[in-house]
């Protein structure tokens, strides 16, 4: 008899980005594609998370807006370590298996868990702990006075990775973060011995709406210039601050290479650059992600970069720091990806790509498309996923 399984995400919430949601966007896509009957997401037509969002950030007076802000995190936070209900949207129990993505979507429902007797599944997705990460997201005064309130956050990963009787990474690497953070994390892992899978994740292959010549000419580089391009948090945890440094470097070393960002210039501002452009949130990284000549994927910590399988269906060189997630590529196999694990060996390898000739360079774009083909593609990552979801 086949399994009835939930995904524990609510299907309007989902959309082509990164993370948990980007993750099960197209997943869920190839699913339906594919005739799938047994897998199912919980259906909304709105989320009233998307309204007290959306409406939170139309305001235009910014201190009523960074007050609703602090009051929207604290009231959530406290209702998560201490509110009354914790209970499913839906019925778990009228599921074989339900697949959470997240610590915290798990220890939200954690009353609906308590008798429940099916298999509960978890891939967390985060680049470090969800608790750290839900911390380093602060402002400044939450962490100056509700300390009291978010020294307890750990006990959402403690609860979700203890509770689970599965464990989904999609490589050992990428659990390097999980160690580095969590000190009880080796414990954990020696209590689920045989509970943890892997699954290599897998998406679409992009492709980008404009051509070489027209994203330079939108942004007035020369055609002869050599791009280097970025695509995400502004953040330190994604390596924002030491592309900066490295980009300092580089454009005082060489001045026919261009640097195009992409993504919100918060909470770290770009290069004061002629050659540094932030192009800042858009619709279609994947234009500029094609016009460049490779892609700089600086992570401090990683989980498993979507990105990176973005950029390799683009067919792009890529180098890439050699942390999490990353370190899977760092093998024979992956030729177009090089890693570093400082600085001045980054530099070093942007110099070489930048030097390497046509030939050379057009050898490892195409091996970068190949690999994307037969390893990530979203076609082998559904069946990938539905032949391990279907066995637990």
């Amino acid at each position: 008899m086949m399994k009835n399984i939930l995904v524990y995400i609510v299907d309007c919430m989902m959309s082509p980005r990164g993370g948990k949601l980007g993750y099960n966007y197209f997943l869920k896509k190839e699913l339906d594609n594919l005739g799938v009957t047994n897998i199912h997401y919980i259906h909304r037509e709105t989320s009233i998370n998307q309204n007290v969002n959306s409406r939170i950030h139309s305001l235009k007076q910014d201190r009523i807006k960074n007050f609703l802000i602090i009051l929207k995190s604290v009231y959530r936070k406290f209702l998560t370590l201490y509110g009354f209900n914790h209970k499913a949207l839906v019925d778990l129990n009228a599921y074989d298996t339900v697949h959470f993505h997240s610590t915290l979507d798990m220890y939200n429902v954690r009353d609906s868990l308590k008798g429940y007797k099916g298999a509960v599944v978890l891939t967390s997705h985060t680049p470090t702990i969800q608790s750290k990460e839900m911390y380093d997201a602060l402002t400044s005064w939450e962490k100056k006075h509700m300390n009291w309130l978010y020294k307890n956050l750990i006990k959402i990963d403690e609860y979700a990775f203890r509770r689970a009787d599965y464990i989904v990474f999609p490589c050992p690497e990428a659990e390097e973060p999980y160690y580095n953070n969590w000190p009880e994390y080796k414990a954990v892992k020696e209590e689920k011995k045989g509970k943890y899978l892997y699954l290599l994740t897998g998406t679409k292959a992009r492709v980008a709406k404009l051509s070489k010549t027209e994203v330079r000419q939108l942004y007035s580089i020369p055609d002869d210039a050599f791009i280097i391009c970025y695509v995400g948090r502004h953040n330190e945890i994604k390596g924002y601050d030491q592309l900066k440094l490295l980009g300092e470097q580089i454009l005082q070393e060489a001045p026919n290479i261009y640097f195009l960002i992409a993504g919100r210039e918060e909470p770290l501002h770009g290069l004061h650059h002629p050659r540094w452009i932030e192009v800042g949130w858009t619709s279609d990284p994947h234009s500029l992600i094609n016009a460049s000549d490779m892609f700089m994927l600086p992570n401090k910590e990683t989980y498993f970069d979507l990105v990176m399988l973005e950029v390799l269906s683009l067919g792009k060189i890529i180098i890439a720091s050699y942390t999490g997630g990353n370190k899977y590529f760092k093998s024979s196999f992956a030729k177009g990806v090089f890693t570093y694990s400082k600085l001045e060996e980054a530099a070093q390898l942007i110099h070489n790509v930048y030097d390497m000739d046509f030939e050379l360079k057009n050898e490892l774009e195409r091996s970068n498309r190949l690999l994307f083909e037969q390893c990530f593609s979203l076609e082998i990552f559904a069946k990938n996923y539905i032949q391990l979801i279907n066995s637990i």
